[in-house]
């Protein structure tokens, strides 16, 4: 009775210094938000100087969370280019692709902890 009242202690301390939580028999660690927009330019065939021509949001590009060479999220923009995942804490790169016949890609590596982190990543859009 005594070791098992022992072993429920250090698990409870275990968990409280790590901020950790259990389910199903095992310690799981934290998971935090990246959330962004991605975004495609240029978009004007020429640019003028006083016009502006800003990036324009991609609905349904593809985004992934990669940790090393695996994917470990993954989701699509909204019609505003917006995305969000929840990740376990740790070091990831986020890569975009946008849709359509000319497929490029954006990345940029984060820290995902208690912190939310959000990115904007800009795809190329082919035109010149």
């Amino acid at each position: 009775m005594v070791a098992h009242f022992g072993l429920a202690l250090l698990t409870a301390a275990t968990l409280l210094l790590c901020g950790c939580t259990y389910e199903s028999g095992q310690v799981t660690g934290h998971s935090g938000q990246v959330t962004g927009y991605v975004l495609t330019a240029p978009v004007c065939p020429v640019e003028q100087v006083g016009k502006e021509c800003p990036p324009r949001p991609v609905s349904k590009a593809a985004v992934v969370a990669l940790e090393g060479d695996s994917v470990r999220g993954s989701t699509h923009t909204d019609t505003a280019g917006a995305f969000s995942l929840t990740l376990p804490d740790g070091r990831y790169v986020i890569k975009a692709t946008n849709v359509g016949a000319y497929a490029s890609t954006a990345s940029e590596a984060v820290v995902v902890s208690n912190n939310p982190v959000h990115i904007t990543l800009i795809v190329d859009s082919g035109i010149r």
